[in-house]
């Protein structure tokens, strides 16, 4: 199974970079133990120029069947390639390129999974080196072709002569040639160079190993490439030096402080994620399979474990290493945990999996991610034990209230009824003993039979609106198709009285259709209207226009819980002339029992427009007003949109 990369971290890191990076993963074989080829599963812009590639054409690219190596060269980075995988060792090579014509310097290293290739383009030095060797033999013939080679050359070039005791024995070195980018890249001028020895130049070269490498290619004739630190400019070169003859040396080099600072990234990157690993607040281990005699894998052993499982064990991750996992997790062999990490083993399926470990004489909630890497499984984990159990405690506490509630909805709608027969009996036989005492009565006692028949009507719309209440909180089981037109002209109809004797205008705009309860929506529409014709000012008639849009919750003027916001709503307005309320009660007026206004005002119970709100709860939807005393009301419902 391929290991994934962080494509966010190696853009952020090579995008940049004007050096050809590559990250190659292994290819294994059906037995997982022998790498068969190497895949290109990364390359920067660079990379694809040097290569001639496009992106299509580097996707699902192979070492096997790349068109940008010859067959020889083929083998040689296919073993390159192992070898840095396998051993962790990086390596350094100079290639020629037949099926591109290009020479590189080339620095390979392993990266996460994978193997991290930094081309350096060298044809051009190479040509140069060539160039040199090949006149050497005719330098004063050509002096000035060379001169026109070394002040053109984008390499820095140098020629260094070395210095001798009395006994023959190298003890420094001058340089007598340089050429303009060698003074660039070493900010020297030609005057310096030549004037000062190496040393001088630079004190810590007597005691680098650049100064040995130098000592055998003068003694044996073998040209040598290395990086170097030169302190003085602060700069890392890439040099190459060849032995011109027995007291003078040819030195190429070039400022490659970009890609060293690459290289030097690419480490960075992996101490970042290796402290990453061990600062997580997450527990990470890899587990190793441990074979029985027949092959079967019947446990796992601790490879690496972060700071953090290793506390969780009370352990450190050097005692861990090498131990099953059976040692401090019996019973994860048979509650699936152990069969959930076999399976992510054989199969390379990454599984994430909410597991009650219940067992050991624990009761845990963990939250469990395998995934496998090489030969390995990666388990990531959070135990997130008092959440749950919080969880839990909550949802019992809620399954009492909502038991709770309904049994004081069914008290409610109980009483409600039991009241009406006692209520208008008190006012049959109040009205019955009032007529038939009416001749006898004073006026102050007829009054009291009026005051008390006034408070038993009270009482009997109280009690109604109660019982209507308790109806809205006994949901139906399934919501249906309700015509928003249609319900509102049924209810026009039913307050067709109202309407006419107080002369009212309702204007009703396009209607859509939405899920619902049918008898609820009426009832909703009645109580809303019901209350723009009640608080309708004197004298003018009321004027009521009702209107529908599709809108998101994001799009409305109240806060919406963050899951509406994205979500559509039909929201339908129902906009009045009446005497209108101050913005500061908008919420009062939707609670049981709240009213704005006195009795010897308005008549009502003050349910009406909390069953309204019951009402837009039972649809999943929202209910809010907008007023100005004097300037009318404006009621707002939103609907989830029909899906």
């Amino acid at each position: 199974m391929k290991a994934s990369y962080d494509a966010q971290l190696f853009s952020e890191l090579y995008d940049i970079q004007p050096q050809a990076v590559v990250w190659n993963q292994p290819i294994w074989n059906d037995a997982g133990d022998a790498i068969i080829d190497f895949e290109f599963v990364y390359s920067n812009e660079a990379g694809l120029k040097y290569l001639k590639l496009t992106r299509e054409q580097f996707t699902g690219l192979r070492v096997s069947n790349s068109p940008t190596l010859d067959d020889q060269l083929r083998k040689s980075v296919l073993a390159e390639l192992v070898q840095v995988y396998q051993t962790g060792v990086p390596a350094k090579t100079n290639v020629f390129n037949k099926a591109l014509n290009k020479y590189a310097r080339v620095y390979r290293c392993k990266l996460r999974e994978g193997v991290l290739t930094l081309v350096e383009d060298r044809t051009k030095e190479n040509m140069i080196i060539q160039q040199l060797e090949a006149q050497t033999a005719q330098l004063q013939e050509q002096k000035t072709m060379l001169h026109n080679l070394l002040r053109f050359s984008p390499a820095g070039i140098t020629v260094t002569e070395v210095l001798r005791d009395e006994t023959g024995q190298v003890v420094d070195g001058r340089t007598i040639l340089s050429n303009d980018a060698a003074h660039q890249m070493l900010l020297l001028n030609d005057e310096t160079i030549s004037s000062k020895t190496v040393t001088e130049m630079d004190p810590n070269f007597s005691q680098s190993t650049l100064q040995q490498m130098a000592l055998n290619a003068l003694e044996t004739g073998e040209p040598f490439n290395a990086q170097y630190f030169f302190a003085p400019t602060q700069k890392w070169i890439e040099l190459s030096v060849s032995k011109m003859d027995d007291d003078h040396l040819i030195n190429i080099f070039l400022d490659i402080s970009l890609t060293k600072e690459t290289q030097l990234q690419v480490e960075q990157a992996g101490e970042r994620m290796q402290a990453v690993f061990n600062a997580s607040q997450s527990g990470m281990f890899t587990f190793a399979p441990y074979f029985d005699a027949h092959g079967e894998v019947v446990d796992f052993t601790f490879v690496i474990t972060n700071p953090t499982f290793a506390a969780y064990v009370n352990e450190t991750p050097e005692v861990l290493k090498g131990r099953l996992g059976s040692e401090f997790f019996p019973g994860y062999l048979t509650n699936g945990v152990f069969d959930m990490y076999k399976e992510t083993y054989l199969t390379g399926n990454t599984i994430r999996k909410d597991v009650h470990y219940h067992v050991d004489g624990h009761d845990l909630y963990l939250d469990l991610r395998s995934t496998k890497v090489h030969d390995e499984v990666l388990v990531t984990f959070t135990d997130y034990s008092e959440l749950k159990k919080t969880e839990l405690r909550l949802e019992k506490l809620v399954e009492e209230l909502r038991r709770s509630n309904a049994n004081l909805e069914e008290f409610a709608h109980a009483a409600s009824h039991d009241l009406k027969e006692p209520i208008r009996k008190i006012h049959v036989f109040s009205d019955r003993l009032k007529n038939s005492l009416a001749d006898r009565l004073s006026d102050s006692e007829m009054n009291m039979f009026t005051r008390m028949q006034n408070a038993t009507q009270r009482m009997t719309s109280l009690v109604e609106d109660l019982l209507s209440y308790s109806h809205i909180s006994a949901t139906p089981a399934h919501p249906e198709s309700v015509n928003l037109g249609k319900k509102l002209q049924q209810v026009l109809s039913d307050l067709e009285v109202t309407i006419e004797e107080k002369k009212a205008i309702v204007e009703i705009g396009q209607m859509p259709v939405i899920k619902g309860y049918s008898r609820q929506v009426l009832q909703l529409f009645q109580n809303i209207i019901a209350n723009s014709l009640k608080y309708s000012k004197q004298d003018v008639p009321p004027r009521i226009e009702i209107t529908a849009k599709m809108v998101s919750g994001a799009d409305v003027a109240i806060a919406l819980p963050p899951d509406a916001a994205e979500q559509c709503f039909q929201m339908i307005s129902v906009k009045d002339n009446g005497i209108g309320f101050e913005q500061q009660y908008a919420d009062r007026i939707f609670q049981l029992f709240q009213r704005l206004h006195g009795r010897s005002e308005f008549s009502g119970t003050g349910i009406g427009l909390s069953i309204a709100r019951k009402v837009m709860d039972n649809h999943h939807g929202y209910i809010w007003a907008e007023s100005e005393l004097g300037e009318g009301a404006k009621f707002h419902m939103l609907f989830p949109c029909a899906g």
